[in-house]
């Protein structure tokens, strides 16, 4: 990763003001592909999940295909997306608004009901890497608000997927992925059940898609590629290194960022991400566009 100087004011504004900009053959491909699949429902989502997804499976995972899956996923690996799901369950239950009932003046009663939605779509990549972190914090917590009909859409769900369905209480998964999975769940076809809200990170498709179907179909957020900041003085270089290299591995486009007043620190990390990264996926392009470690006088 670069090392700058933050005195050095034209190279820091270079790698904090980056802005993905938009690709206008994307977003009239994304168009095309979104117009397909809610006018011929089934059919169009069938020619796209086999062009794009390489699908020649059936295009939903079955109940004993998931038992399956789970029984291939390393103990300690099934060990740890437990432990995950409880903390990600633990922290919903903190955040999910409670109704109330009050009475300003006399003869007055104002309430709050919170309803939770009948439908929810989660949208789990697994074009590069097997994601069951994702599935987790998408489904989890509606789960917890009470959503009684949770799908996700997966292009290629591996066992630990399949495990962390299961572990979180998915309806039912779906082998889908990109622009084309996202308008089946927002317009429903005859093999896919329109949702109320879709969630979930993708890639720049999937992104775009979900800003096309907004409209029709609530969303979570517009989500561009995957940022990390850190800002530190003292901590471990191999931890912050994995953690840089975690967020870099989503996207060529994603930007990984260490600030610190310390030099020693960000030669140290610096090494640790030349040995740590992967010797396939984005990662690598992604730090070497988008990455950096400023140095800078003080940690304020």
């Amino acid at each position: 990763m670069q090392i700058i100087q933050s005195s050095n004011a034209r190279a820091v504004a270079s790698l904090l003001d980056a802005r993905p900009g938009k690709d206008p053959a994307l977003q009239r491909r994304v168009a095309s592909i979104v117009e397909r699949v809610r006018r011929d429902g089934d059919s169009a989502l069938a020619r796209y999940a086999r062009r794009f997804d390489g699908l020649n499976e059936p295009i939903e995972v079955t109940r004993g295909e998931l038992d399956k899956g789970a029984t291939l996923v390393d103990r300690g690996v099934r060990k740890a997306i437990a432990f995950a799901s409880k903390n990600i369950r633990s922290v919903a239950e903190r955040q999910r608004p409670r109704p109330w009932k009050v009475s300003p003046v006399p003869g007055v009663m104002i309430s709050q009901r919170v309803v939770p939605l009948d439908r929810v779509g989660c949208y789990v990549p697994g074009g590069r890497y097997p994601l069951p972190s994702s599935l987790l914090m998408a489904v989890i917590p509606a789960r917890v608000a009470g959503v009684p009909e949770v799908i996700v859409m997966c292009p290629r769900p591996d066992p630990t997927v399949m495990y962390a369905a299961l572990e979180a209480g998915v309806s039912r998964l779906f082998r889908l992925g990109g622009a084309h999975a996202i308008a089946a769940m927002a317009y429903g076809t005859g093999r896919v059940p329109r949702v109320d809200r879709i969630v979930g990170p993708g890639n720049a498709y999937v992104a775009a898609a979900k800003a096309l179907v907004s409209r029709d179909c609530a969303i979570d957020f517009f989500a561009g590629p995957s940022e990390i900041a850190i800002v530190s003085s003292s901590g471990r270089a191999a931890w912050i290194a994995a953690d840089l290299i975690a967020q870099a591995e989503h996207d060529p486009e994603a930007r990984a960022i260490l600030v610190t007043p310390s030099a020693r620190l960000a030669a140290a990390v610096s090494r640790e991400v030349t040995r740590r990264l992967p010797s396939e996926g984005p990662a690598r392009q992604a730090l070497a566009s988008h990455g950096g470690i400023v140095v800078t006088r003080t940690l304020d």
